[in-house]
């Protein structure tokens, strides 16, 4: 139980993190200081993709104080050179950065920010922010995301998310509420009421990632404790079809029988081509083998015709790299997958199978066979990960003096000599 508590509490926090609306604040953006690398150590083993990786950060989270000394931003090349990288105190930078093309990132930041790293030039959207994921339409200039809100039901308040349209001004466009499409039945039954601002909640839908297909204007939604996403149709307002425990399809096992779910408490869907879905597979509060333990990289393909879904493609992780919140996997353009098994601590079930590592990424080619790893020391997490492709032109154009054109030149080196490590090397055998 108390495992379990220390988990909700740290899905909570980031939850309330996220949620919660600042002022606009300044910060400084910049080419990397001879002050901070990245402390991870990347083992290659086969043919791995080159590339570049945007990601926050976060040191020395402890779920039992819910509290981050540090958070970063940070731009990195897969062969592990630091390219640019910011710091702030606390859980400044947790939530999900995205690549938008055109040298831009966009991330969350007390509002929501573009942020082009060659030129160093922001904008800022100080009233646009919502929880753990955010989508840009660059036609309309809007921004789809999520926005959580509690209901009285029966003297129990429970937490609803609503996804928001919003303009760059903040004000709401367009709403789709999960209130109207869910039943309290469908309640995880491992998901215990928590305590939020001091009141106990139900923390029934905790919704997690968007995709905004806005040329169709399709919407995707991941809900992660009901383990089932969403097609929505945004210019109606149509729930189209719901895959997952409480879905619409039958669920098929790898010898095509019939199962409640084929994954538990996921993160990060998205359709990588026509009806199949990548998802980070969390395997929290799985009700068939509540101790297995085993986060997956995961493929879904549906058939809208007879109304099926199966597993067509998965990679579990170890299981002392077991990652039961936060988390991504995508595929690379490589068509290697990637996943991001980001908690801080990887510890089992009460210690029972511990290790000393944080976050960990993994690449995983086609056939299964891992060819890089990213390893982080234990006490520093990672949320989610995005890829920007390798032929992206890195050299900064806002202007650097002498001393920092040596310093961001010296760190690189020394990251590369000494602080990272690269080898190639057999990965080992590892347990299914």
């Amino acid at each position: 139980m108390a495992y379990k508590n220390s988990i909700l509490l740290v899905e909570m926090t980031l939850l309330i993190t996220c949620v919660a609306s600042f002022n606009n604040i300044q910060s400084v953006h910049s080419a990397p200081s001879d002050s901070f690398t990245v402390p991870c150590r990347i083992d290659t083993y086969g043919q791995a993709w080159e590339g570049y990786l945007a990601f926050g950060l976060f040191r020395n989270f402890n779920s039992t104080n819910s509290s981050a000394t540090a958070s970063y931003l940070v731009v990195m090349g897969t062969n592990g050179e630091l390219l640019y990288s910011r710091k702030s105190p606390g859980w400044t930078y947790n939530g999900a950065v995205k690549y938008m093309g055109n040298d831009t990132l966009m991330y969350p930041q007390a509002g929501t920010h573009f942020w082009n790293l060659k030129t160093n030039v922001t904008t800022d959207f100080p009233n646009v922010y919502g929880h753990h994921d955010m989508e840009y339409n660059p036609v309309t200039n809007t921004f789809l995301t999520l926005r959580a809100y509690q209901r009285d039901i029966n003297g129990t308040k429970v937490t609803f998310d609503k996804v928001v349209e919003l303009n760059d001004k903040g004000e709401i466009l367009w709403t789709w509420d999960t209130y109207d499409y869910t039943n309290l039945s469908e309640a995880c039954p491992f998901c215990y009421p928590g305590k939020i601002n001091g009141e106990t909640v139900l923390d029934f839908t905790h919704s997690n990632s968007l995709q905004w297909d806005y040329t169709k204007n399709i919407v995707y939604l991941n809900v992660r404790n009901l383990n089932t996403f969403y097609k929505i149709n945004k210019t109606t307002g149509e729930l189209i079809w719901s895959c997952g425990e409480h879905g619409d399809f039958t669920l098929l096992d790898a010898n095509g029988k019939k199962v409640p779910s084929l994954w538990y408490h996921s993160h990060a869907v998205k359709e990588v081509e026509p009806n199949v879905f990548i998802m980070f597979d969390n395997d929290y509060h799985n009700i068939t083998h509540p101790f297995s333990g085993n986060s997956r990289i995961l493929e879904v393909t549906l058939n809208e015709q007879n109304m099926t879904a199966w597993v067509s493609w998965s990679w579990a992780v170890p299981r002392e790299y077991w990652s039961p919140y936060w988390g991504k996997a995508d595929r690379l353009p490589n068509g290697d997958r990637i996943g991001t098994f980001g908690t801080e601590t990887h510890s089992k079930y009460e210690n029972i199978f511990p290790n000393s590592t944080g976050a960990v990424l993994l690449e995983v080619n086609p056939k299964g066979e891992v060819v890089r790893t990213y390893t982080f020391p234990f006490g520093w997490g990672i949320y989610r990960i995005e890829e920007i492709g390798s032929d992206w032109n890195i050299i900064p154009e806002f202007p650097l003096d002498a001393r920092e054109v040596v310093l961001a030149a010296g760190l690189a080196v020394s990251t590369l000599a000494g602080k990272i490590k690269i080898s190639r090397r057999k990965f080992p055998t590892l347990p299914n």
